[in-house]
Formats: C-alpha cells, structure tokens, sequence
C-alpha cells in the first residue's frame, strides 16, 4: 500500500493521547493503538472507501475484543494495516490486524473504535484528522485533482 500522498510527499502522522492510550494514524492505510488493554476492551478500525465510483464505509469489520480475539490483559501495540488478505497476527506485544481494501478505487482508515461504550453503540472513539482529506484523494469523481 502506498504511505505517500499523491503529490509525492510522505503522510505526516497524527498522534492522539487519550485514556492512557496512544493513537497514532500513520497514513490513510495505516494506524495504530499502544496501551493496556482488560478483559472486554476492543480496537476496531474503521474505513470509508469508494469501489467502482460508489462510496461505503465500514463500521466494526476489522479489529479485536480482548479476552475473545487475543488474551487479556494485553500491553502493547494493536497495528491495523489495509492489505490482500484479512486477518489477525498477535505477537508478544503486538497485534496486527489486516483490514480488506474493500474499494476499488481506495479505502482509507477513518478512526479507530476503542472504547466499549463506542464500540456498543457502533461509534468512533478517534477520528482520522486528515480522513476527509485522505477520501478526497481516492474520489474518483473529485474533479478539483
């Protein structure tokens, strides 16, 4: 997946500190969260994507609940990445969960769902600050590029 934006310069990444958590949105196809995680805790990703000229968007497709998906409690860092082949990887300290590149003209990572009160409700905990940005760059209708 490409880390750069179109105009050929490198994605600065955003960091966000919340709930002893860091998040970290490297690119439109990479983020990630560092901290503890209990027992009933989650980090999920969310995207928006255009296939075929038609926007989506996921809600709650890609991630893990720990105790279910990874043992609790877990330290470390929960990877999302957009790639060919779905799935999760855990390692000692770190959990790679591989998103679908459900479009075919792109897909973005538009926030990260990591509280269970958001989670329950099917809301996002931290958005992607350049998400807008990012789905503009894919839009294949967007005239202004």
């Amino acid at each position: 997946m490409d880390y750069d934006t179109d105009d050929g310069r490198a994605d600065e990444p955003a960091t966000i500190e919340r709930d002893g958590r860091t998040i970290t949105f490297h690119s439109r196809s990479r983020a990630a969260v560092t901290g503890t995680f209990e027992d009933g805790d989650v980090a999920y990703a969310n995207t928006g994507f255009y296939d075929d000229g038609r926007f989506g968007d996921t809600i709650l497709e890609d991630g893990v609940a720990f105790g279910d998906d990874v043992d609790a409690p877990f330290s470390g860092t929960v990877v999302f990445e957009i790639g060919d082949e779905p799935g999760v990887a855990v390692e000692s300290d770190r959990v790679v969960v591989t998103v679908s590149d459900y479009g075919s003209d792109g897909t973005v990572i538009t926030s990260l769902t990591t509280r269970r009160a958001d989670y329950r409700m099917g809301a996002p905990t931290h958005e992607h600050p350049r998400a807008s940005e990012w789905l503009e760059a894919i839009d294949p209708d967007d005239s202004s590029r």
